[in-house]
């Protein structure tokens, strides 16, 4: 995918979650645009942090856009 589809995503306002599929069949959810940084090269997501009373991510998804099959926008249950 080109990395401006995926900017356009990131710095849309309001900002809508939405859920990114790659080559291999893996998914993933990007909640908030301060959560993903993308270069021309690489889109890094960070993982939801799983101890509440920590605020900053210590582990994350890289993904080259070219593997980027498609996304598709997170509608609330």
């Amino acid at each position: 995918m080109n990395p401006d589809e995926i900017g356009q995503k990131l710095r849309a306002t309001p900002f809508v979650s939405f859920r990114i599929y790659t080559s291999d069949g893996k998914h993933l959810d990007v909640n908030h645009p301060e959560t993903a940084m993308l270069t021309r090269m690489t889109l890094l997501i960070a993982r939801p942090i799983a101890d509440p009373t920590q605020n900053i991510p210590d582990q994350y998804d890289s993904v080259s856009p070219l593997h980027i099959m498609r996304i598709e926008p997170l509608v609330p249950a």
